[in-house]
């Protein structure tokens, strides 16, 4: 119990240790620090509980953390528009946490791309590369690779709007259900001798889109057939 080590006399406060060996100088040192944190402690009568610093009201949320982790993620650069827009709405997306962390490393291009692994020394592998003269970095993979394209196209076709594949990702963000599915294809072709069929991975992404749309939003439930034929009527119920 902390009372055991704790003993205070009128306002002065004295801190007894009891170890089960001798300690060693560095670990006096360490415990010339502790009692340093240690000093500004004050005791009450009150109830303790946790609380959560990087909160106002100390509360944790996903919110707090999300905004704590930019923080020490940020390299100083500002934000374009398109990019701050993203970033302050990407946890208010009906998709789940774990798709939604993908996004938000594939946005800081945070991912174990071949560009990124070279620039790090980890490519020591001579794997087999579908886009002959391209690099795979984030931009290529998601959006210009051509099997990736078909994959947009067919979904924005489902969706019934006409597109021009954009020059960044934030421009997709929306759309993260897709890159998810590009991403595990992806591996699969490379390192489990699938195949990257991009009808396959439409199909799966209108599987996926439903089963979110169900659990997570508030539009009446429709049927898949109805999903898959018409998904802007779905939002209309």
């Amino acid at each position: 119990m902390v009372g055991d080590y704790y003993e205070q006399r009128g306002e002065a406060v004295r801190w007894t240790f009891s170890w089960r060996r001798e300690l060693f100088q560095w670990e006096e040192d360490l415990v010339v620090r502790l009692r340093d944190m240690l000093e500004p402690v004050v005791f009450s009568l009150e109830e303790y509980c946790w609380s959560w610093k990087p909160d106002p009201e100390g509360v944790f949320s996903v919110k707090s953390s999300y905004n704590l982790l930019v923080g020490e993620l940020w390299s100083g650069e500002e934000l374009d528009d398109a990019m701050a827009v993203v970033f302050d709405q990407l946890w208010d997306s009906p998709a789940p946490s774990k798709v939604i962390a993908f996004s938000w490393q594939l946005l800081y291009d945070r991912i174990p791309t071949r560009k990124n692994l070279k620039v790090r020394g980890l490519l020591g592998v001579d794997m087999p590369w579908e886009c002959v003269g391209s690099v795979e970095s984030a931009i290529h993979l998601f959006l210009h690779c051509p099997s990736a394209m078909v994959v947009w196209y067919d979904i924005f076709r489902w969706l019934g709007v006409v597109i021009v594949i954009p020059p960044s990702l934030s421009l997709l963000f929306e759309i993260m259900r897709g890159v998810t599915r590009i991403w595990r294809a992806g591996n699969n072709a490379i390192f489990a001798n699938g195949s990257f069929t991009p009808k396959a991975i439409v199909d799966d992404i209108k599987v996926l889109s439903w089963k979110w749309c169900l659990a997570r939003t508030k539009i009446s439930p429709c049927m898949f057939y109805e999903w898959t034929w018409d998904p802007g009527e779905c939002f209309l119920q």
